[in-house]
């Protein structure tokens, strides 16, 4: 294969792209080298498809190569303390170039990829200032190498597989789950340099249907658009395909893929030129991911091409001529008047809402009418409607009757103030159909004057205010009136009290008893005041050798703990009770103190603790670092779903947080370690109810 050819190759593809390199589905990260990605093909077929995150990567995976490691964390559905690791691959680097002939020959995608990985030269030119090829100059050659045949591998995954970029594992089984370990073999290891993905045939899932896909129909032509946010980690592109009713079958109409133009891209656009304006057309589109699967077809959407019509009627005047009857006057000048088959007047009671017909079938020359109108406000449109129903519509002209009533005094107000201190007020929405809104009234006093809230009237029926709990009022007083659109206001409603949050120290808790149990456990219950829902707990432990550590966070719901111990030696046991809102806190009047002696085969991490922070809404782990370890693995449980991988970081790392919490909910959190010798260690696991 030839530079020169594949420099012809390479100018034709970016010349049918409508698109700006780089924009790949795996997407660049600055603090990761390589992203990796698994999809279940069978009962025995897994593919991997990674990718290296920047330039500094992509030379090194061609000089380095990468290996695959393979840890099967469940066996026939069964959770495994040490998983058994397989070598699937070592020093995985791109094939010679030889190789990649045969298939450049039948891919354009190869070709790129080749000419990137072995060329002399690797230069993008366009035809015009706005050809991709032109943009992509502006980067350096080593840039355009590795953004080039980064996007060529997500459409070609044997192209991928010649890059090193892509393997298939065919010897896993339906009940096994497995972990995959993608590693950049550069001589001296960067943080990043490793990816990992969770995968089994349990985890299986259908490709989705391409979603919200419309048609704006024009003079022979149509603009598609359809949702590309929403799927883009699963399609990179997509392939668009038309018929006709006389037509039985689709076909493709596009000879490359239709994929974003730019990174944040919501939606994708494809402009279609029609033969005629008669002829009744059908699209749907198919995504395609990078493993080379097409998914289902989205829904179809069929129209016909509209000729524009550019005839707008412009109402100038309008009055009332009686009790409920106005009178309108407009013009209507229209040099394809042919093409109108009748006038519509409709109306609505604001601008841009549902507009109702008033009069149909009004003639075209028609200049003025007098029209019924019953309601105090109105907004009026004519509309000019085609013979294929097509209709263009006048700005909306408002007719208002006089008007100097107020709204009706609002009804059921509530107030209720949570343990932040934020009132929610809520009440029954008026139903007036000139109204515009309420203003919301308060005073921190039975008598005192009240004052707005805000400057503005509210337009919804409910509204929230946060209180400072700094203030000495133990009370707050609502109320609230109602505006029309020519602001003629209520009376104000019946005032509502409402109660601020206590600001009390909590009582003291108290050990109930405990119990010294094997492996180091040690099993401890106390009291909680359950009548309050304000108030933390912490679970602390001293040693001898160690400063006090929280060892568990609840609420007035849970009252027993089992702490599990690594070494051995002395500890202390308090309960610490804490109010949420002014942080006023009381201590246990007793201490619990054990003595513990823990076997030193033990192989697990040790001091695996957590920390809730409700109010951050977090909970944070951390652990004692193994002098032997070279990276930790964690897991995660959530209430009763299956456990699942969840991070892995490296050695130096023995803190982390995890913000996907909810309330009232109990997590499970397993941590090991690959130790310096390879494997894996024994498994810790510590229960968090947040």
């Amino acid at each position: 294969m030839s530079t020169k050819n594949s420099l012809l190759q390479l100018k034709s593809i970016i010349a049918g792209f409508t698109l700006l390199l780089p924009v790949m589905t795996f997407g660049q990260n600055a603090a990761v080298n390589v992203q990796v990605r698994a999809r279940a093909v069978d009962q025995h077929t897994i593919k991997l498809r990674w990718a290296p995150a920047n330039t500094s990567a992509w030379a090194d995976g061609i000089k380095y190569g990468y290996a695959i490691e393979r840890y099967t964390l469940v066996k026939d559905s069964v959770y495994q303390l040490n998983p058994e690791r397989v070598l699937l691959k070592q020093s995985l680097k791109p094939a010679p170039l030889p190789q990649w002939e045969e298939l450049a020959n039948r891919s354009d995608y190869a070709a790129v990829i080749a000419q990137a990985f072995y060329g002399d030269e690797f230069e993008l030119t366009g035809a015009s200032k706005s050809n991709i090829g032109e943009i992509i100059n502006q980067a350096t050659e080593l840039q355009q190498r590795f953004a080039t045949s980064i996007f060529m591998a997500e459409n070609d995954y044997a192209a991928a597989e010649l890059a090193a970029w892509a393997y298939t594992d065919h010897s896993t089984n339906e009940k096994d789950q497995y972990l995959y370990r993608i590693i950049l073999e550069r001589p001296k290891k960067l943080p990043g340099d490793t990816a990992v993905v969770f995968m089994g045939y349990k985890d299986k899932q259908a490709l989705p249907k391409p979603l919200e896909l419309t048609a704006l129909w024009g003079d022979k032509a149509v603009i598609l658009s359809w949702n590309y946010e929403l799927l883009a980690t699963t399609y990179h592109s997509y392939h668009l395909e038309r018929k006709t009713d006389a037509e039985e079958n689709f076909k493709r109409i596009t000879e490359l893929p239709v994929t974003a133009m730019g990174e944040n891209m919501q939606t994708l656009f494809h402009t279609d030129s029609l033969p005629d304006n008669e002829t009744v057309f059908s699209y749907r589109i198919i995504g395609i991911t990078n493993f080379d699967e097409e998914g289902l077809p989205s829904d179809t959407i069929t129209g016909t091409g509209m000729k524009p019509v550019n005839c707008i009627p412009n109402i100038y005047a309008g009055y009332f001529v009686g009790k409920d009857t106005a009178r309108l006057f407009w013009h209507f000048d229209c040099e394809d008047s042919g093409l109108i088959d009748k006038l519509v007047v409709k109306r609505a009671s604001i601008p841009d809402g549902d507009y109702e017909i008033v009069r149909d079938n009004v003639p075209v020359d028609t200049k003025e009418l007098d029209i019924i109108l019953k309601d105090e406000i109105n907004y009026v449109k004519i509309f000019a409607l085609t013979k294929d129903s097509t209709e263009t519509a006048s700005f909306p002209f408002s007719l208002n009757q006089v008007d100097s009533i107020p709204p009706a005094v609002p009804v059921g107000l509530k107030v209720e103030i949570d343990s932040t201190a934020v009132a929610h007020l809520t009440w029954t929405a008026n139903v007036e159909p000139d109204l515009m809104g309420y203003r919301i009234l308060r005073a921190f006093t039975p008598d005192g004057e009240k004052s707005p809230l805000t400057s503005d009237f509210i337009t919804g029926n409910h509204y929230t205010d946060t209180l400072s709990l700094a203030l000495g009022n133990e009370k707050v007083y609502y109320s609230l009136t109602a505006l029309d659109v020519r602001f003629n206001e209520s009376q104000a409603c019946a005032t509502v009290e409402a109660v601020k949050p206590n600001n009390i120290t909590p009582a003291a808790p108290r050990f109930t008893g405990y119990e010294i149990q094997k492996e180091g456990k040690v099993f401890l219950s106390w009291m909680t005041d359950n009548l309050s829902s304000e108030i933390d707990y912490f679970l602390t432990r001293a040693s001898s050798s160690a400063e006090r550590d929280t060892v568990f966070t609840g609420n007035e719901k849970i009252r027993t703990f089992t702490d599990e111990l690594s070494e051995s030696g002395d500890y202390e046991y308090l309960v610490i009770a804490k109010n949420r809102n002014n942080r006023k806190e009381t201590y246990s009047p007793q201490k619990i103190s054990v003595s513990i002696t823990v076997s030193k085969e033990m192989k697990a991490v040790s001091n695996f603790h957590s920390y809730v922070d409700v109010k951050d809404k977090y909970i944070e782990l951390s652990w004692k670092k193994h002098p032997e370890a070279v990276s930790y693995t964690l897991y995660k449980k959530t209430g009763e779903k299956p456990v699942v991988f969840w991070k892995e970081v490296d050695a130096s790392i023995n803190r982390i947080v995890d913000e996907v919490v909810l309330p009232d909910t109990r997590y499970e959190y397993t941590i090991v370690y690959t130790p310096q010798s390879g494997g894996m260690s024994q498994a810790k696991t510590i229960a968090v109810y947040y």
